[in-house]
């Protein structure tokens, strides 16, 4: 499923963008049901001058009765936040200590299952993401694509130890948890997320990808840039065209947001 492409207007400090085009596809794949869920703030313009403009993929986990269910609480959770942000706040606080709230809230509530989260935040000063789990951000910059976020998984765990010489590569690759997320929505412990404190300033040009961990395994780094060399609607339908062409039998659910920062 896709949307068309709208835009939003946003003065960029610093930047030769004003404009946010907007392209999302959100795949079911291989599987019988879909946990993805994703969502924007208004897009209305007296909206975005106020608040900005957020953007949100959510990657359940656990099965129909728990991941669809955390998923989709994510998304409404987060937006919600948007509106009562402290303008005291540095954004990036406010994002971290949302995503904390929003844990807790599904740890006490019982939901069972489990979800990622990737946030971006755009107001003029720049922009910010903030991340639980591997669903990533990807920066498309000048035909480069740079991975900006960090997986909370557990191999990044063990390759610290690695490089603190707790352990061998080969015993880091032969840990059963190397595949396993270290944290996520709904993990009965504290969350730290990945979030970066100075906005990154869009050019002319620019993509941001938000995607569930369904579109990059599937597809090459070259087929990434293929796809976001395009449009942001467009990249959107060549993600979605290029996954489902492999036909791997046990393709994940794939959601990918695209941001295009354009004049």
């Amino acid at each position: 499923m896709g949307i068309g492409e709208f835009f939003i207007g946003m003065d960029f400090v610093g930047s030769n963008a004003n404009k946010i085009a907007l392209g999302v596809v959100n795949n079911q794949g291989a599987r019988s049901y879909q946990e993805d869920s994703f969502g924007f703030s208004s897009i209305d313009q007296a909206d975005v001058d106020r608040y900005g403009f957020t953007a949100i993929v959510a990657d359940g986990m656990g099965g129909i009765s728990g991941g669809a269910q955390v998923s989709s609480y994510v998304v409404t959770a987060m937006l919600g936040m948007q509106t009562n942000r402290d303008p005291n706040v540095p954004v990036h606080a406010h994002l971290s200590g949302s995503l904390r709230a929003v844990n807790n809230s599904i740890v006490q509530s019982g939901m069972s299952g489990g979800s990622t989260a990737v946030v971006v935040m755009c107001i003029p000063a720049g922009i910010h993401w903030c991340t639980v789990g591997d669903s990533r951000v990807y920066l498309f910059r000048e035909g480069c694509l740079t991975v900006m976020n960090e997986d909370s998984d557990y191999m990044n765990q063990l390759i610290e130890q690695v490089i603190s010489g707790e352990m061998t590569f080969d015993e880091a690759g032969d840990d059963e948890k190397k595949d396993s997320l270290a944290r996520y929505m709904g993990y009965k412990g504290e969350i730290t997320p990945d979030v970066n404190a100075k906005p990154l300033v869009p050019k002319h040009g620019d993509k941001l990808m938000l995607c569930s961990d369904g579109v990059y395994n599937a597809l090459t780094e070259a087929e990434l840039i293929g796809a976001l060399s395009l449009p942001a609607d467009q990249a959107a339908s060549a993600l979605e065209t290029a996954v489902v062409s492999k036909g791997y039998p046990t393709q994940d659910n794939f959601t990918a947001v695209v941001l295009e920062f354009i004049r």
